[in-house]
């Protein structure tokens, strides 16, 4: 049986093999080790790595455990939650237990999730509330867009007074009535405001010739103005001589289908100008033919005013001649002018005589004489649009007189050979050019210009 103390050689050996000069410890690291001098050794060599050991820190310790003097004192015990999704306090994570305990029952009822939740839910609705506010000022910008790209133009319409104030301002500005009555339920209405009045060409020709009234269907105005004037259809455009309140050129009732157009619109209003004029009286009411001709039809021929002082002269020098003829077997003359005929005092024989009485070459029979000659290289560039809506483009001589244009039409157009009459329009608004026939070109400002062909009857 082992000793349970060690002996004088056993301590001898240990502190010849580890250097140990303390017989003592030698001692204590046998005794540990059970008396193995292996085992003690090795327990020396391993304190010896670790820092000296424990012993060598501390000699003052218990007998029975002598590491027990170099080991600290232990942390007080703690107790922390982990809490999801939250993040920890600011503090000291090594305080006392108190101070824990209050922080902890002060987020005890916080549902952290829920918050986050509840934050995620916020952020997505006012990011809603955004999209819809976007779209909403979308859809008001739209709406602004179209309700003003189809809205009235402003700027032209007469306001105040209605139409009765309309025509009186453009009686004493000289200007026609320029008239559009609209229904709000016919696109065509709204595409003529977007596609007609807001066309520059459009809004010149109106600021220089007209007074411009636009009324709706359902306003008081506007149905005194339909009833008055009998409207059938929309959109309704009138053009009405202030003078006399009487309507002289209409346009209604049609489709998108074969819309009226700003072109359209600007030829007649250029064709309306220049064959009215506020120089000249009125034109009186329509006067119909009492007496039919043989074939039941009425008489209407066409002549200047030259010709017609010179027919009801013959005819008053005539008369003498025709007195055994009854009353029935004179017709009377009609002069149709538009949509109004005038009454001219005369008898049909008397007239043939006149005819008859002197033949003078015309005018027309003259311009066809003219020699026109090749187009110059360089000159005035003219360009003739006729009736029938091809266009001409020539130059002519910058010297040359307006009368060469003439020839010209007369000349490359087959009815004005055969002896129809025609008229010349240029300027704004347009005229009739005739009386600058002896004139050039150049000195009438027809360079570069377009000049309408129109006929006379």
């Amino acid at each position: 049986m082992m000793s349970s103390s060690p002996d004088d050689d056993q301590i001898s050996q240990f502190m010849a093999f580890t250097g140990c000069a303390d017989g003592e410890r030698a001692q204590q690291y046998l005794e540990m080790a059970n008396m193995n001098l292996e085992t003690a050794v090795g327990l020396f060599m391993e304190h010896q790595q670790h820092g000296n050991g424990a012993m060598d820190a501390n000699q003052h310790g218990d007998a029975t455990n002598p590491l027990s003097p170099q080991v600290r004192a232990p942390d007080k015990t703690q107790t922390m939650r982990l809490m999801d999704d939250v993040i920890a306090p600011v503090g000291n994570p090594y305080a006392d237990n108190g101070d824990n305990d209050i922080l902890m029952n002060a987020f005890s009822n916080f549902d952290a999730r829920a918050a986050v939740n509840a934050a995620a839910a916020a952020a997505s609705a006012d990011e809603t509330d955004d999209q819809d506010d976007d779209q909403e000022t979308k859809m008001e910008d739209v709406s602004g867009s179209l309700s003003s790209m189809f809205a009235a133009p402003s700027n032209l319409i007469h306001k105040g007074g209605g139409f009765q104030g309309a025509r009186a301002v453009a009686k004493d500005a000289r200007r026609w009535l320029l008239v559009n009555l609209q229904s709000d339920s016919e696109f065509s209405c709204h595409a003529l405001n977007r596609d007609v009045w807001r066309d520059e060409l459009v809004e010149n020709l109106i600021r220089e010739g007209f007074i411009f009234w636009q009324a709706m269907d359902d306003s008081a105005d506007g149905q005194t103005y339909a009833e008055r004037y009998k409207v059938c259809a929309f959109p309704h455009i009138a053009i009405v001589d202030p003078r006399t309140g009487r309507s002289l050129w209409k346009k209604e009732g049609w489709t998108q289908v074969k819309p009226f157009t700003a072109e359209n619109f600007a030829e007649i209003a250029m064709d309306f100008c220049s064959r009215h004029s506020f120089d000249k009286d009125p034109l009186p009411p329509v006067k119909k033919s009492a007496t039919p001709n043989i074939n039941g039809e009425r008489k209407r021929p066409f002549m200047s005013e030259n010709e017609q002082m010179e027919a009801a002269v013959a005819a008053s020098l005539t008369s003498s001649n025709h007195d055994g003829k009854s009353k029935g077997d004179e017709d009377e003359c009609i002069m149709e002018d538009d949509n109004y005929e005038i009454e001219f005092l005369g008898t049909r024989d008397g007239l043939v005589e006149a005819d008859s009485e002197e033949k003078k070459p015309s005018f027309l029979e003259k311009l066809l004489s003219v020699e026109v000659g090749d187009e110059p290289a360089d000159g005035a560039r003219i360009q003739m649009r006729m009736p029938d809506a091809t266009r001409l483009v020539r130059r002519f001589g910058k010297n040359d007189a307006v009368k060469m244009i003439y020839a010209f039409v007369a000349q490359n157009n087959d009815e004005a050979k055969k002896g129809k009459d025609f008229m010349l329009m240029a300027g704004f608004p347009p005229k009739d050019i005739v009386g600058d026939l002896d004139l050039s070109i150049e000195s009438c400002g027809l360079n570069g210009q377009a000049v309408t062909v129109r006929w006379k009857d």
